[in-house]
């Protein structure tokens, strides 16, 4: 019939999944006697059990799965997931770490293609360029700086003109900028004069002149006591008078 599986298929299958347990439980090491429905001898069932009765046992207790061929692990429905999963899972090997000089040559490369400039000519290579390649190597360096000219004297001259102000421009365009801080000026604002009423102004006038009237009467009146105290009241009067 067709989608049934063959007998001796099933029977291997089952028997695959048939496999003892071993008590790993340090207080029940080496038990012999009855744990649920399963009979242990020396801490080993006496029977291969179905998977899912080791997954109920296993969840209570600490036991270990021993297959036809003796072979242990850890025994459990969460342990089974963990080395299905290793075992489904790919093997991404470890990313190497870039080291120093790697990184400081990826830096240097970077660099060199972001500023997009020709590679830096001395007098001496180019010369050497005009004795190999005459007019036509130095061209083609001086494409590369946009100068032209048909003597190559004047273009090695050209060539290294530009390649002096690219060089001067470069390294300003890098210099760090110092911003020299604004000095702001606080702008205090005068209050604007405003018009006084002519009737407040008399009256701050008027309780000014009291206000003095009481302090020279307060002035007297001390400088008789103190007069009194030393027995000079006549000299104290005369001159409270004249005032």
């Amino acid at each position: 019939m067709g989608g049934t599986f063959p007998a001796h298929f099933l029977l291997e299958n089952h028997l695959m999944e048939l496999k003892k347990l071993k008590v790993v439980t340090t207080r029940m090491a080496g038990y012999t006697g009855v744990l649920g429905p399963v009979r242990f001898t020396d801490g080993v069932s006496d029977e291969y059990l179905p998977r899912h009765i080791r997954d109920r046992m296993a969840a209570s207790m600490e036991f270990l799965e021993i297959d036809q061929d003796g072979n242990e692990e850890p025994a459990g429905a969460q342990n089974r997931l963990l080395r299905e999963y290793k075992e489904r899972a790919p093997q991404v090997p470890d990313l190497k770490r870039q080291t120093a000089a790697e990184k400081a040559a990826e830096i240097a490369s970077n660099q060199v293609v972001n500023a997009k400039v020709p590679a830096i000519e001395t007098r001496e290579s180019l010369e050497a360029i005009a004795e190999k390649s005459g007019i036509k190597g130095l061209r083609e360096i001086g494409n590369k700086w946009s100068v032209k000219h048909r003597s190559i004297p004047t273009l090695i001259e050209m060539i290294l003109d530009a390649q002096e102000k690219a060089v001067s421009k470069r390294t300003q365009k890098d210099a760090p900028v110092v911003e020299t801080p604004a000095v702001v000026e606080e702008k205090v604002d005068q209050a604007e004069d405003s018009t006084i009423d002519p009737a407040v102004a008399a009256e701050a006038l008027r309780l000014e002149a009291e206000a003095k009237a009481e302090a020279d009467a307060f002035a007297a009146a001390e400088a008789l006591k103190a007069a009194a105290a030393t027995g000079d009241l006549a000299a104290a009067i005369t001159a409270e008078t004249a005032e």
